[in-house]
């Protein structure tokens, strides 16, 4: 499998220094139809089908690792982030991953192109639903340049002014992915239901598109939070998440 990143530093500085090559990476029709059908059922039963903007939900993500090609796939992916993060000396990271459950809909545009990375090393994306609008679906856009040294204080300030950049108007948000869209400063991933995308959002920056139609859900699970942001992330995600 192809190495999701190769990363050299030294922990005592609180470091991380990433090589090029940091990349999104897609493993097609992973998950059984079924199964996608069925964690669907479970959140209608459980949350309903309000529009929200995300939910901690553990249980979709048990319910895919029945799959034994699923939990082959996971097994492998976090065994390589590992190795990888080990490199840095990264070796003492936390083992249990953090699930999310995202909603986007034309009521929750407020979480739509806000431009982020993530505290995470490693997020495994599972589209569950996708939107019904075609062009306003809520794709997944990455943007093309890793981060390539990544230190606590600097982590900090980039999560104070993705912040800010979440509170300027929806139509200015929208402006500004588009324009980085046309100058090939991103790109657009589109996905598809039962396939698996991997990436470091540590190192590269996204968003995703508005949706306007329909309801898109994805479970987003990460793993191995280094612990660059002096708190700040875990306060957001109390904030965020019920």
């Amino acid at each position: 499998m192809q190495s999701l990143s190769n990363a050299s530093g030294h922990i005592g500085a609180k470091r991380i220094r990433i090589e090029k090559g940091v990349a999104l990476k897609a493993f097609h029709d992973v998950i059984p139809i079924q199964t996608i059908v069925e964690i669907n059922k479970v959140i209608d039963r459980v949350f309903g089908d309000a529009p929200q903007r995300s939910q901690s939900c553990a249980a979709a993500a048990e319910l895919l690792r029945r799959d034994p090609v699923f939990r082959e796939l996971e097994r492998t992916i976090c065994a390589n982030a590992r190795a990888m993060a080990a490199i840095a000396g990264l070796t003492d990271l936390p083992r249990e991953p953090f699930h999310v459950l995202r909603y986007s809909s034309n009521a929750t545009l407020a979480e739509s192109h806000c431009r982020h990375y993530d505290s995470h090393l490693l997020t495994l994306l599972i589209p569950l639903q996708l939107a019904s609008d075609g062009v306003c679906n809520g794709d997944l856009v990455m943007y093309r340049r890793p981060r390539l040294s990544v230190s606590t204080p600097g982590n900090v300030v980039c999560k104070l002014r993705h912040g800010i950049q979440r509170k300027l108007p929806f139509s200015w948000r929208k402006w500004l992915t588009l324009h980085d869209l046309r100058r090939g400063n991103c790109a657009r991933i589109p996905v598809q239901v039962g396939s698996v995308y991997v990436f470091n959002g540590f190192a590269l920056q996204h968003a995703n598109l508005d949706v306007q139609g329909g309801q898109r859900r994805t479970l987003l699970i990460h793993y191995y939070d280094p612990g660059y942001s002096l708190g700040l992330s875990e306060i957001l995600r109390r904030v965020r998440i019920p």
